[in-house]
């Protein structure tokens, strides 16, 4: 198959394109160029941290390719490799970590005010409004309250910057959009990461790790704006969609676990969230049914090499992997392996409670690496892991526990919607949104009452 049709098909079937057969887990491919793609549970588990064989495919992601003149020359972290990598990697975590105890009351706020300016009526734009919860749990927590960004300038700097198919022939033929409307709002966005309270405390961090200014400007940029808002926001999207599929009983099972940890510990704390184990597997479970392309990774092959791997039927195989060869890591199919996770096509929230829950988490490939595995500079675990995992636990704690809503029609996913970056296949709109249980928001976070019953 040519890299044009390659693409197509890519960008039409999206995941369907890959459908194993679960006998042969290298197989050879085209996603606008050839590659092999890697689909089983424990063959991507023995690649994706194979630094000795394999390293990133620097400035592509998936089908597509990075602009550089987006990024100003500066490789995103989770696409470089090496003494960069370890550099730009060691900054990020640092940032991330000093944000962190931040998380719960950010997110608290974020979710609370903005609910306030939501209203109980119809919600066409609730995917974007979810995403601004999003971004106003992350950002005041790394830059600082002082500093309003727009939600929709950072995607459309994000959707200019993964927009460009690798096809030369493709790029040609679909004449790709102008990248003046992303560099527009890269330029917005810049001036006011450099405008924001905390900007020269960062930079002091930059240049102890080895980063010139702009280095870590167009880091935190890419990094914070791509993987934690877009991302994170895109997958609070999908985890929405599968709450919404639970029954009215398991709903409340989770808003009971949730209640009581915020009453014993006063809000939204850390060690609220330490106690909302089913909350935990919910998140979880809604990241393994629908996880984002980021969860996808490019590798190339530095040597020739021979890769052992046991198949889906139990047979013990070997795949020869030549030098330079792309391997696509499609964890979207590794996480429905039925050899790890029984009924793989079912949304099954209680999956990660328990023991067998526990064992199942070192088979739980999300953030760009095994969920058990702590974030280094000698791995590509995202920066962020347990930032996005607070965050998320937190979003739903406030919403399952205080509010009610209907969606204007049952979410669905076909995996063929590469447009949908792993949300349903239909948008989520909202019929309805309402305040269920006011004495309750009264007693654990009075301040936001008024403002969130003056409408009702």
């Amino acid at each position: 198959m040519g890299n044009v049709l390659g693409t197509i098909e890519y960008l039409t079937t999206y995941n369907k394109t890959f459908t194993p057969n679960r006998e042969e887990d290298f197989v050879e491919c085209n996603v606008g160029v050839p590659c092999r793609v890697v689909t089983g549970n424990k063959a991507v588990q023995s690649l994706i941290y194979d630094y000795d064989r394999f390293k990133k495919e620097e400035f592509k992601f998936a089908a597509v390719m990075v602009p550089e003149e987006l990024t100003e020359g500066v490789c995103p972290s989770a696409l470089s490799n090496g003494k960069f990598h370890e550099k730009h990697k060691g900054f990020l975590m640092e940032v991330i970590s000093k944000a962190y105890g931040e998380i719960p009351a950010s997110t608290a706020r974020s979710v609370l005010s903005n609910v306030s300016q939501w209203g109980r009526g119809p919600m066409d734009d609730f995917e974007s409004k979810l995403m601004a919860v999003m971004a106003d749990a992350l950002l005041p927590a790394i830059y600082g309250e002082s500093t309003p960004f727009d939600t929709k300038e950072i995607e459309r700097y994000i959707s200019g910057a993964t927009s460009k198919p690798k096809s030369r022939i493709l790029q040609v033929l679909t004449s790709w959009r102008s990248l003046d409307e992303a560099q527009s709002a890269k330029e917005s966005i810049v001036g006011k990461i450099k405008t924001s309270e905390r900007y020269q405390q960062l930079m002091d961090l930059a240049k102890s790790h080895g980063l010139g200014e702009k280095e870590a400007t167009m880091q935190l940029l890419i990094s914070i704006s791509l993987n934690g808002v877009v991302g994170s926001g895109t997958n609070l999207v999908s985890a929405f969609a599968c709450l919404d599929t639970l029954s009215a009983q398991d709903k409340g099972e989770l808003r009971e676990e949730a209640l009581a940890a915020m009453r014993k510990h006063g809000g939204l704390t850390r060690e609220a969230l330490q106690e909302m184990p089913k909350v935990e597997s919910f998140v979880l479970e809604a990241l393994r049914f629908s996880p984002s392309p980021g969860t996808a990774s490019n590798v190339l092959a530095t040597r020739p090499s021979t890769i052992q791997y046991t198949a889906g039927n139990g047979d013990n195989k070997e795949a020869e992997i030549k030098e330079g060869e792309l391997v696509f890591l499609l964890t979207y199919w590794a996480l429905r392996d039925p050899a790890v996770f029984d009924k793989p096509g079912e949304f099954v929230w209680r999956r990660f409670l328990g023991p067998e829950g526990e064992a199942r988490r070192e088979n739980h490939l999300i953030f760009n690496g095994r969920f058990v595995d702590a974030p280094a500079v000698t791995n590509h675990m995202c920066a962020g892991k347990n930032v996005a995992l607070s965050v998320f636990k937190g979003i739903f704690a406030i919403l399952v526990t205080f509010f009610g809503w209907e969606l204007q029609e049952a979410p669905f996913w076909t995996g063929t919607k590469v447009v949908r970056l792993g949300r349903p296949d239909n948008e989520v709109k909202i019929k309805s949104f309402s305040l269920q249980h006011p004495e309750d928001l009264k007693e654990i976070f009075p301040s936001y009452f008024d403002d969130i019953t003056r409408d009702s």
